[in-house]
């Protein structure tokens, strides 16, 4: 399966940013049999568009490509029912002749941004498939007023519900490290054996595209999972540690100017 996490980040003046993480694991038939590097965080490159997804692999790994490539060329757009509307009628599409022997349970995370800049606004839309009743449900999350989890899902949801509840009594509650130290918290701890790997981490600013953000753990570098060779050019990439820190990737040490964050203590 996978873990799973969805969360926004609020400044004193409204919602500041979106997030989604994911683990890299993906199994066939139990945890001995598993690949740790497995893309499941996807970003549209010119529009401002996250997705990712929990439960069966292969539909979602192949469907979530074809609909950032179509957000981006500007094929699929919102027509005034809204995102939601028009990415679920793009998905449902795209499964109606699946074929029905190898349907499986699903969800599909879409976080977007409508408008730019302090006037923007935030979303995020849930859409889960149930293979036994082939049936769809659909959430969508509202937005709080303080820096909140939105959505935590997969096999290791219950670590990771269980992890952020210690760091919400840590000083860092009700903060994006705090919501990103407890992912890779239960995920690294190996609590779900169905879940584990580098953390994959996507995210919307005020401004821009949806972006992936590299991830620095022990000093190797991680993009959506996978381990880089080491001759990447990395300028083009924001990159983040276990502490959800702004580091260099190339230097693998925090920004100048970065804030720093402390790890969580206690039990």
């Amino acid at each position: 399966m996978t873990s799973i996490v969805a969360w926004v980040a609020v400044d004193a003046r409204a919602p500041s940013s979106l997030y989604v993480a994911s683990d890299s694991r993906i199994t066939w038939g139990g945890p001995k049999q598993r690949w740790d590097q497995g893309r499941k965080v996807f970003a549209c490159l010119t529009e401002a568009h996250l997705f990712a997804y929990v439960g069966d692999v292969l539909f979602p790994a192949l469907a979530l490509p074809t609909i950032t490539d179509r957000i981006d060329r500007g094929l699929l757009v919102d027509d005034g029912r809204g995102w939601e509307v028009n990415v679920r009628e793009a998905v449902r599409l795209l499964h109606s002749d699946y074929p029905s022997k190898y349907r499986k349970d699903f969800g599909i995370v879409h976080g977007y941004r409508s408008g730019e800049g302090m006037s923007c606004r935030f979303h995020l839309a849930v859409t889960k498939y149930n293979a036994a009743s082939d049936s769809w449900r659909a959430v969508d999350p509202s937005m709080p007023e303080r820096s909140s989890i939105l959505h935590v899902d997969g096999s290791g949801s219950r670590a990771v519900r269980d992890a952020a509840l210690l760091w919400q009594q840590s000083p860092s509650r009700d903060t994006s490290r705090a919501m990103f130290g407890a992912f890779h918290e239960a995920v690294s701890t190996g609590t779900d054996p169905m879940s584990g790997g580098a953390p994959q981490v996507g995210g919307l600013y005020r401004i821009g595209a949806g972006r992936i953000f590299g991830v620095l753990l022990d000093g190797k570098r991680y993009l959506s999972g996978a381990k880089l060779v080491g001759r990447e050019n990395l300028a083009g990439v924001e990159w983040r540690n276990n502490l959800f820190e702004r580091v260099d990737g190339k230097k693998r040490k925090r920004l100048p100017g970065a804030q720093r964050h402390h790890p969580r203590t206690g039990g």
